[in-house]
């Protein structure tokens, strides 16, 4: 049974949720000053395929989760767990919708794989897998609904970068 504290005595435990909270911050930093500077959606060659407003509230969002990462209670970790797992789950939906490379998705199945980790240090790994689960289908849904992949032509791009996607 869980505790609503934390008993965690898991020495990975602390460390892992500090490196998922250091790339969020840097993340986040990147999606708030996407409207400004582009540098995500160029370099991900993405022409539109993600609506403007996604990447300041992916960035706002993902600062949040970073500070809600060290609160101590196990369920509201577990939360924000499940929600790392099922964001980057859709990073990894994106990049393969988008038509990437598939190892442009290991930068963001890291972080499935570490929520994950944690997850199992604070539950049990049914649970802990039961919610994997579900947040893979919440991800599935969203990139439906969200990711709407264009072709370079269409978004004014230059041929010679549309040669940069992956042709396979």
């Amino acid at each position: 049974m869980m505790a609503s504290t934390t008993a965690n005595n898991n020495p990975l435990d602390y460390p892992l949720r500090l490196c998922e909270s250091v790339a969020f911050i840097l993340h986040g930093i990147l999606g708030l000053c996407e409207p400004f500077t582009g540098c995500l959606r160029s370099t991900f060659q993405d022409n539109g395929a993600m609506p403007t407003w996604f990447w300041p509230l992916a960035g706002s969002v993902l600062i949040c989760v970073a500070i809600i990462n060290f609160r101590g209670n196990d369920v509201v970790i577990l939360m924000n767990q499940a929600y790392i797992a099922a964001f980057h789950m859709g990073g990894v939906l994106y990049h393969n919708s988008l038509g990437h490379h598939p190892a442009s998705g290991v930068g963001p199945g890291m972080f499935v794989f570490l929520a994950f980790a944690v997850a199992c240090m604070r539950a049990p790994i049914w649970m802990a897998f039961g919610g994997l689960m579900v947040c893979y289908v919440f991800a599935v849904g969203l990139a439906k609904v969200l990711v709407k992949p264009k072709a370079a032509s269409d978004a004014g791009r230059s041929d010679e970068s549309a040669r940069l996607l992956r042709v396979d």
